[in-house]
């Protein structure tokens, strides 16, 4: 068991998160001060600053969190060919999207953080380029390729976040493997999205 202490830290940098997501969800970083965070969950600014630096320090810690959690599902995409393996992955994915979705929806709203989605999308391509590469794909082709994964699973994930969070996970999955396939399938073969399988 954690000393209290421990415990105390943990409480009150969630508290602050906290107090700094619900004024986020108002108009972005505008709408965030550092006062108005210590009066949402009762804190002194001088307990503000033993956790963190300025109001961007909160976001940045929650982001990085967030970012790490989805490199650790998705750093090693699945083959196309393993099915069990690539549901999982899409499943792990859309329950981490789910668990945070509060986060989700602010990040991704008009007022989110538009860097949060160009380092999203970076971490898709640089976990796709993995596997293009053992396919042969050139380097231009995997750029392009790695562009239209990531901006069309960002579209999805921003489609459940804000319209949809209740769609089933096995419509979600299939529809991500079905990206995953197309994306990966050799050149010149039928785009599996448009024929069903």
């Amino acid at each position: 068991m954690p000393p209290r202490k421990s415990l105390n830290r943990q409480r009150t940098i969630q508290d602050i998160e906290a107090a700094f997501l619900s004024l986020y969800q108002q108009g972005g970083m505008d709408h965030v001060s550092i006062s108005g965070i210590c009066q949402t969950c009762g804190i002194a600014r001088s307990t503000f600053y033993l956790y963190f630096e300025d109001k961007f320090s909160v976001l940045q810690r929650v982001e990085n969190r967030l970012l790490a959690d989805l490199w650790e599902i998705c750093r090693n995409l699945p083959d196309i060919l393993d099915r069990s393996s690539a549901t999982d992955t899409a499943l792990r994915t859309v329950a981490h999207i789910r668990q945070h979705l509060d986060w989700y929806r602010a990040l991704l709203s008009n007022h989110g953080d538009p860097m949060f989605v160009y380092r999203w999308k970076r971490d898709m391509v640089r976990s796709l380029d993995r596997k293009l590469a053992q396919r042969n794909v050139s380097r231009q082709e995997a750029t392009i390729q790695g562009v239209l994964f990531s901006s069309a699973l960002v579209g999805l994930y921003t489609y459940i976040a804000m319209e949809c969070p209740d769609l089933p996970d096995t419509l979600l999955s299939r529809s991500m493997d079905n990206m995953l396939k197309w994306i990966l399938a050799p050149t010149g073969q039928p785009n599996p999205c448009l024929s069903g399988r």
